[in-house]
């Protein structure tokens, strides 16, 4: 191999383990141009271990033995062809043998220093900076990069998550079932097909008497309305505005923008490593996390006008969804999750409000 060493001959000392032998000896390591009888490579050095008696141990040609690569401050260790190792603490003197490598390069950054608390600092308000400011752009990216069959069964493990912890089978008749999906399959038509994609909407309906009046959306476009929503609400413009609601965060994608974000730690490890493990699949597919997620009060706002412009291009009255808020403040009970977010059913009335007048 061609070295790129230093023109001078270093001597520098270390420890010796002879071969075949379990001793250790003091010694140094001496080179020297070779003679040019010894090698053809004028670039080349001979190598000479010498113990402190001034026996010579082993020789050899520098292209002839490994020099391991810098690894913190642990000993530089160079075999010779016939066994014999020697060691070193002394790295620079070893690098003017080997000249600079990545390996040298690397062992030198690790090396604490002033620069490198400054290169920690910076790096730190990269990831900040990143996750603050380049963390939409990552989550739509991931968004992007996920298959729809991973979102599929993002649906199915949620659903089956949801099954075993809290609902019971539907007490609805089926002329109520066919109503309400009578209602859902109009707003559906009004959905351009490029908006719908890969979503596979379906309404289902659960019965949940701990959770009490609910609906809500999985990120493939499976749907959930409990009975007592259904007992509570069954006016139809209130039902298509609700729905339209629910519609609207998958369709915006909101279900897999919040899980991610949520993950945003993970996002940003699987974008700059490549790989995050088998722990968030579980996360995901499981349906462990989509549950515990609320919609942030942009993303609650957003299917607000989107459901109630739904409800009005599909021939309902998008004040229904008005006037399920305005129940919700009158009665002052506890919001469902999916009303749980920032905004109070106050100033989400006085917001639907004013987007009704536009669309009029």
């Amino acid at each position: 191999m061609t070295q790129n060493h230093n023109t001078e001959c270093p001597a520098f000392i270390g420890r010796a383990y002879p071969a075949l032998q379990s001793n250790r000896v003091e010694a140094t390591l001496l080179s020297s141009v070779p003679l040019p009888s010894e090698t053809a490579d004028q670039d080349d050095l001979a190598l000479s271990i010498i113990d402190e008696h001034g026996t010579v141990i082993a020789t050899a040609l520098l292209s002839h033995v490994t020099v391991d690569p810098p690894l913190g401050s642990t000993s530089r260790r160079i075999t010779f062809p016939d066994g014999t190792l020697f060691e070193t603490d002394e790295h620079q003197a070893v690098e003017t043998l080997t000249g600079e490598t990545h390996g040298s390069i690397l062992h030198s950054l690790e090396q604490f220093r002033p620069r490198l608390m400054v290169l920690v600092v910076a790096c730190i308000a990269a990831v900040w900076v990143l996750w603050r400011f380049g963390l939409d752009i990552l989550v739509a990216a991931a968004i992007a990069l996920t298959p729809p069959v991973v979102v599929a069964q993002i649906d199915r493990g949620t659903l089956s998550t949801i099954d075993f912890t809290m609902s019971e089978e539907t007490l609805l008749e089926d002329a109520q079932q066919a109503k309400i999906q009578k209602i859902f399959k109009r707003l559906l038509s009004y959905l351009d097909e490029d908006d719908i994609g890969t979503s596979d909407f379906k309404l289902l309906f659960r019965s949940m008497p701990d959770v009490g009046p609910n609906a809500f959306a999985l990120p493939n476009g499976t749907v959930v309305i409990t009975d007592e929503f259904i007992e509570q609400f069954d006016d139809e413009d209130i039902l298509a505005s609700v729905l339209g609601h629910e519609i609207g965060h998958v369709i915006e994608k909101h279900g897999l923008r919040q899980t991610y974000r949520s993950l945003s730690i993970y996002v940003l490890v699987a974008f700059l490593a490549g790989e995050t493990g088998p722990f968030i699949e579980d996360l995901l597919l499981e349906g462990n996390l989509i549950m515990s997620l609320a919609y942030s009060r942009e993303h609650e706002t957003s299917a607000d006008h989107f459901g109630l412009h739904l409800a009005h291009d599909a021939g309902y009255d998008p004040n229904g969804l008005k006037k399920f808020f305005e129940w919700v403040t009158e009665n002052a009970v506890e919001p469902p999750q999916w009303l749980s977010t920032h905004p109070s059913s106050t100033e989400r009335v006085q917001e639907i409000d004013d987007f009704i007048k536009t669309l009029n």
